[in-house]
């Protein structure tokens, strides 16, 4: 795996601080292009065939890429019981 895909991993995974407002604020900043691009990502999907601007494979592994760093980000978020 190359280092670049590493610290992006650690840059995702990264503790937040939920009882900081102003951490949170910035999280939430960071959370928004993820959910942008699923959102285009999934207007494409459902789109007629004729009208689709991606193949049914690059949405599928974009959609299924952007759910796993919303996953990674929620669960860094989560407070460990």
């Amino acid at each position: 795996m190359k280092r670049s895909r590493v610290r992006e991993r650690e840059r995702i995974r990264a503790a937040v601080q939920t009882t900081d407002p102003a951490a949170l604020a910035v999280y939430a900043g960071e959370l928004r292009p993820v959910v942008a691009s699923l959102r285009a990502l999934a207007e494409d999907a459902t789109a007629e065939p004729s009208k689709r601007v991606h193949a049914r494979s690059f949405l599928r592994r974009e959609l299924l890429r952007g759910i796993r760093e919303l996953e990674a980000r929620i669960d860094a978020a989560s407070p460990v019981l």
